[in-house]
């Protein structure tokens, strides 16, 4: 099965439940929520979907709640329509997933490496941390990114 449908399906599985009788994985809940947000472009339903209305932000740049994300996201996206999101790899262990990716802006741009860090509660991403690093065009070893 392909990964994206296999986390739709998941996601689907999972949103159709009672809360209760929810068993949520923080990975599911993290691979869903990004693959709705940044792959499917789908910033209000993946953050009131997935996200907690409490969210706690670090990024420096972005306000805290899931109101504030959506507000700042949406608008993003619309202004970055060829914006386009590559999910490598996800790590989980407890309750907090780790999601190495790569972003660019337009076809041909080297774009960034992005990490983001999410705590999971209650099937729900309640907590971000993030950090970028721009793609080099020239790097001391040949092994890449990602």
């Amino acid at each position: 099965m392909r990964p994206i449908l296999a986390v739709t399906l998941a996601a689907l599985a999972l949103g159709a439940q009672p809360a209760a009788a929810r068993q949520c994985k923080p990975k599911q809940v993290v691979t869903a929520f990004m693959t709705q947000f940044y792959i499917q472009k789908d910033v209000r339903g993946a953050f009131e979907t997935w996200v907690d209305p409490g969210y706690i932000q670090h990024n420096p740049m972005a306000a805290t709640g899931r109101d504030a994300a959506i507000g700042f996201l949406e608008p993003f996206f619309k202004n970055n329509p060829a914006m386009k999101y590559e999910i490598k790899r996800v790590i989980a262990e407890g309750d907090l997933v780790v999601v190495h990716s790569w972003g660019r802006f337009a076809e041909g741009d080297r774009g960034m490496a992005v990490v983001d860090i999410l705590r999971v509660k209650g099937c729900k991403v309640v907590e971000h941390w993030d950090v970028l690093q721009p793609v080099p065009e020239k790097s001391a070893n040949a092994n890449g990114m990602f």
